[in-house]
């Protein structure tokens, strides 16, 4: 069973990674337009073939070709500038035993013997303002640059990065890139900040809805009865309310509820980026389309925002079985932990992180609907994931050597290193059925990306209004657009200069 689980597990994330390169945001396996044959001829040694041989899922991402030319760098350094903090997803000193340590360690050795290459990490503490300072002064002090998703305005707004559209051999097609991602992104045929398997950050601070085993039982939900739910279409966030409502209990017998309780749903006023979830879940993202150097949607300030919040508001704040409160964002994967609430989300990373040493059994369900007729499960990442940018001081001739380079890190880290973290990351604690690797799959899929928050610190901190309305119990929309329309606008008009000027 076990070994069906990891297979299922690694499938997952193949169909993940595959559906990402999707031209829609469904996450229907059925509808991507880049399959992965998972049954193919094998030659027999008499030149014909043997019967169709199924492929175990990391054959299937082996036999994915990189499309890339041989070529001998002689010895040449591929340096990546980033914090020391994300080391991990760019360079391993040595091999340690430790899966994701040797996968991401066997990655480079692979990569430098095959094109004569080292890859060297360089840190630095802010390295959105560093590519500013290198760029200014002529400098061409490193190839690749990787810095959090959020702070890409920087660098961008200074005009100092590389189009990757025009970065030779980076092909955006392929599954180790995120489409729901950088497609957004892409305005007027520019991209700047771009996502990949190479940035491991993005599978690391995925959320999900965590649910405690035990808890759950003992108010009559199995494991099976919330993956039933799932996969009718029915799990929504009223759903989630009603289920959560009627979990309480008084442990500490004070009469209110606290940190001490049990409850059936949990999240802290400061957790404030697990609130951002739900412009993703509730598919009100994007919350600024652009079609033209003048012509742009703010969309975010619709009926359906109202709506949105109005459900995400009675969840947290008039729920019998909720429990808003705390003063740390990390209080709440802790009383998860120690078995203190039944369901909250979480970001996959938590699982060798504050659930490490959990003794009761946990499972993981998508981030729930709108309501029913939402055509797909959707949720984003922590904005602190790492996106990567080319400084503009790059030599045109070295385009083929840096495309090359940072393809086939994207390429490997799709093959190995993703399967390796999100084996570690999930398996520990991985439930013992098979639908909860079918979940994971729906929620690999379904991550949307608004590119807004690359910009959101200069945009009237638009991706961020839904969580300041959430914490504050707040539904009034069109009170808040006519207090920032002006000054958004005249933001909005100098961020397309990035794009259109």
């Amino acid at each position: 069973m076990k070994k069906r689980i990891l297979s299922l597990l690694l499938a997952s994330l193949l169909g993940a990674s595959v559906l990402a390169g999707c031209s829609n945001n469904s996450a229907n396996p059925a509808e991507t337009d880049n399959p992965v044959q998972t049954n193919v001829q094998t030659p027999s040694s008499d030149g014909g073939s043997e019967e169709e041989e199924e492929l175990s899922p990391l054959e299937q991402r082996a036999r994915i070709p990189d499309n890339l030319p041989e070529n001998n760098f002689d010895g040449r350094e591929f340096t990546v500038c980033t914090e020391e903090r994300k080391f991990y997803e760019i360079f391993s000193e040595d091999l340690n035993g430790e899966a994701t340590n040797d996968s991401v360690y066997q990655r480079n050795v692979r990569i430098e013997d095959r094109f004569n290459a080292k890859i060297t990490p360089l840190a630095n503490a802010s390295p959105y303002d560093d590519v500013i300072k290198v760029v200014t002064s002529g400098t061409h002090a490193y190839d690749v640059v990787g810095f959090v998703n959020y702070k890409t305005y920087t660098p961008a707004s200074a005009g100092v990065l590389y189009n990757w559209l025009d970065i030779p051999r980076v092909d955006l097609t392929q599954p180790w890139h995120n489409h729901l991602a950088n497609g957004d992104a892409t305005i007027n045929g520019k991209l700047f900040g771009i996502d990949s398997d190479l940035s491991i950050s993005t599978l690391l601070y995925t959320y999900g809805t965590f649910f405690n085993y035990q808890i759950m039982e003992q108010y009559g939900f199995s494991s099976q009865d919330l993956y039933d739910i799932v996969f009718e279409g029915k799990w929504t966030v009223d759903r989630l309310k009603e289920i959560s409502s009627g979990i309480w209990q008084d442990l500490n017998g004070d009469g209110k509820h606290d940190a001490d309780d049990i409850h059936g749903y949990a999240v802290t006023s400061t957790q404030v980026n697990t609130h951002d979830v739900w412009l993703a879940a509730l598919d009100i993202s994007p919350v600024l389309t652009v079609s033209g150097a003048d012509e742009f949607e703010v969309t975010f300030f619709s009926d359906k925002t109202v709506s949105a919040l109005e459900k995400v508001n009675a969840l947290y704040h008039e729920s019998d079985g909720s429990y808003f409160g705390g003063s740390d964002w990390r209080q709440v994967p802790t009383w998860f932990a120690n078995g203190k609430v039944a369901m909250t989300q979480l970001y996959f990373g938590e699982t060798t992180e504050s659930l490490t040493e959990m003794e009761d059994t946990y499972g993981i369900l998508p981030l729930p609907k709108f309501d029913e007729t939402q055509d797909g499960y959707y949720t984003n990442c922590w904005d602190q994931f790492t996106v990567f940018a080319v400084p503009l001081t790059m030599p045109e001739s070295d385009g083929e050597f840096v495309g090359t380079m940072y393809e086939v890190m994207c390429a490997e880290s799709y093959k190995t290193v993703f399967p390796a973290y999100y084996d570690v990351a999930l398996k520990s604690r991985y439930s013992a059925e098979p639908a909860t690797a079918e979940v994971v799959d729906l929620i690999m899929a379904g991550r949307k990306l608004d590119f807004t928050f690359q910009f959101g610190e200069k945009l009237s901190s638009l991706p961020y209004i839904f969580r300041q309305m959430v914490v504050a119990n707040d539904t009034a929309v069109a009170s808040k657009y006519k207090q920032i329309q002006k000054p958004l606008n005249k933001q909005i008009q100098k961020f397309l200069e990035i794009y259109y000027g």
